[in-house]
């Protein structure tokens, strides 16, 4: 159906074309032809206004720089095969925190603790599987109920007593990390080997790719989540009191819960990845996740979430993951020393979000 169709103006334009042309049979076949045109060149331009197209394409232009400049790499199956497990590997923890971020950026708020309670979730679970020896599914329970309780208190802090959500999660952040380092004395904790730790860490291999589970946690999680953000009336609630508090609470919306349970979900989340990632690695530091809070935020703006709220999708979050990602795999590809690489893929990512900020503009 065409969008003439389905507007009722649309419809009047199109049977007023009708008459106007029905003196000349050629001039109506033209007409028509433009018409179909019109409708091709509105689905068109819809299709490429979305921001999501546009960060695709941007990760298909750095990823194919990888053939220009290392052709001997990405032309051999063998190389390219590890090197494309490890993007998606490093870009795993990202997806998961950066879903619970999205829905806290798009409801009006940030948590910067997330890379802290990364470590404190991947650390709990070894700390309980080994110390408490409890079960694979009680830790993981634990984990998440820990994950929740902080999200809790960040929510609370924030939309109960009125503590700007930055300040907040910075002191969250901070205590967080004491904790990741108080109970790791020897630098590190480790997991057991148990074969259900390896539902989350584990992995397949497919025509010599090797593909970890934590990708299919992030591509399932991403799906579940995305569906709800998209399809649910608590999704609808978290678009509304990002785009505009006053009027969401004037139409009835609890805000303040709205963004209680964002900070819960993604407190939630980011235990949940160091769950996952420290199953995967057999062990965690305490300074697990520096830095992951920044990227994450990055991903999610560069993936077309408003910095400012109301607007965002989780698809967006997964493609600017996968843009933060490759960065570091096309630099190291070419020999760049880590300081360079640390200042380019600083550079790219405050380019992205001016050119975010311009673009809304």
């Amino acid at each position: 159906m065409s969008d003439a169709d389905e507007s009722p103006s649309g419809g009047c334009d199109r049977e007023s074309a009708g008459s106007t042309f029905a003196t000349d049979g050629g001039t109506a076949e033209s007409g028509d032809a433009r018409a179909v045109s019109r409708s091709g060149d509105s689905l068109l331009e819809r299709l490429f206004s979305r921001r999501e197209v546009g960060v695709f394409f941007g990760f298909l232009v750095l990823f194919g720089l990888i053939a220009v400049t290392r052709p001997d790499v990405f032309f051999n199956w063998g190389s390219m095969s590890g090197i494309t497990s490890r993007l998606f590997r490093s870009v795993a923890p990202y997806i998961i925190i950066g879903i619970g971020m999205t829905y806290l950026i798009i409801g009006g708020e940030f948590d910067l603790s997330v890379g802290s309670m990364y470590a404190v979730g991947g650390i709990t679970f070894a700390m309980l599987l080994n110390d408490f020896n409890l079960t694979v599914l009680a830790a993981l329970a634990a984990v998440l109920v820990v994950g929740g309780v902080v999200g809790l208190t960040n929510g609370v802090i924030v939309t109960k007593a009125g503590v700007p959500s930055l300040i907040t999660t910075i002191g969250m952040m901070s205590v967080l990390r004491g904790i990741a380092y108080y109970f790791t004395p020897a630098g590190s904790r480790q997991t057991p080997d148990l074969a259900l730790i390896d539902v989350f860490g584990g992995s397949i291999t497919v025509a010599g790719l090797e593909i970890q589970n934590q990708i299919f946690w992030a591509i399932g999680l991403t799906v579940v989540f995305g569906f709800l953000l998209q399809k649910t009336r608590f999704g609808y609630h978290v678009y509304a009191t990002g785009d505009d508090q006053a009027a969401a609470d004037m139409a009835g919306i609890d805000t303040d819960r709205v963004k209680i349970v964002n900070f819960v979900l993604t407190a939630v989340l980011a235990s949940f990845a160091g769950v996952v990632a420290i199953s995967y690695f057999g062990s965690m530091f305490g300074s697990a996740g520096i830095g992951f809070e920044l990227l994450v935020i990055a991903a999610v703006v560069i993936g077309g979430t408003n910095l400012f709220g109301g607007e965002g999708t989780l698809l967006g979050m997964f493609l600017g993951s996968l843009v933060i990602g490759v960065i570091p795999v096309l630099l190291v590809l070419n020999g760049m020393p880590v300081e360079l690489q640390e200042f380019l893929t600083g550079v790219v990512i405050i380019v992205a979000v001016l050119l975010d900020i311009l673009i809304r503009r």
